[in-house]
């Protein structure tokens, strides 16, 4: 029976999964493309195996394990995960929230209310730019559609760049969470992170083919790809992550504070610190 995995439909993902979908597993896994929100769903209800998920919801879905070394994160600007406002605009009474989201809603509330000492209504809504601003005088947005976003249409606060003033650490946006029998096949972390080796050398092909459906410069993507975003997770990255997850609890956003149980850890060490290959063969 093939493993399920749930995989963010985003640009910002596609060099964790361009191996499950065009290179050599692309037979071996079952893969459901899904928004951020989804794949948490899905992975929570036992609909998939492993999920990319939304790094706070590790914090909410029990009994999961982590792929170490690999997700989806930002050292500073990360370009995708925006507040936008309209020009010129200084009240902030009321910020619309994609729906497609999880992590960008709980950072966006961190960052308003702890770090800049906001309350604003916060109102969940569709991924739709114009609707939103319509109802609310800002918009968080994600993914593909906060691509489409241009400075000069709007005021915008990233939300990597606005926590790295704050925190002084990177930013973890989604981690592959794996339910406890998937996480027990032999193989699975260097699997994972041979498939992001594999995965970020073709980031030219992959800008090129989310181009035409983005209807952006692949120029802009392959730069998006390869200078604001960061597929693999060093210590500073995780120490960064357990600091979103300490002050989304101490904020209530989370009923549990749990450290990450990542897969073939020994001892509390990631798999890479236990000294073994970063690749090699998935037994099924």
């Amino acid at each position: 029976m093939r493993l399920r995995i749930s995989l963010v439909n985003y640009l910002n993902a596609a060099p964790l999964g361009w191996y499950f979908l065009h290179g050599p597993m692309r037979h071996t896994f079952q893969v459901v493309p899904a928004t951020p929100a989804r794949c948490a769903e899905q992975l929570a209800n036992g609909e998939v195996d492993i999920g990319l998920i939304p790094s706070i919801e590790y914090q909410r879905i029990p009994g999961l394990q982590a792929i170490p070394g690999v997700g989806v994160a930002a050292t500073d600007e990360v370009r995708s995960v925006i507040m936008i406002r309209p020009p010129g605009s200084t009240r902030l009474r009321s910020v619309a929230l994609d729906t497609s989201s999880r992590t960008s809603v709980a950072l966006v509330r961190l960052l308003l209310q702890s770090k800049m000492g906001l309350r604003p209504e916060f109102v969940p809504h569709e991924p739709r730019v114009r609707e939103m601003l319509q109802k609310c005088d800002a918009a968080l947005v994600i993914g593909d559609t906060a691509l489409r976003c241009s400075p000069s249409e709007y005021e915008i606060m990233d939300l990597a760049a606005a926590w790295h003033e704050w925190q002084r650490k990177p930013f973890v946006f989604a981690v592959w969470g794996c339910r406890p029998e998937a996480a027990a096949t032999d193989g699975l972390a260097e699997l994972f992170q041979e498939a992001r080796n594999w995965g970020v050398t073709r980031i030219e092909e992959i800008a090129a083919s989310h181009s035409r459906s983005l209807e952006l410069p692949a120029s802009f993507l392959e730069q998006y790809l390869r200078r604001n975003l960061e597929h693999t997770l060093t210590p500073e990255h995780e120490e960064g992550l357990d600091r979103f997850y300490r002050l989304a609890f101490e904020s209530g956003m989370t009923d549990s504070l749990k450290p990450v149980s990542w897969v073939g850890s020994v001892t509390g060490k990631t798999a890479a610190e236990t000294g073994k290959p970063d690749s090699g063969g998935l037994l099924l």
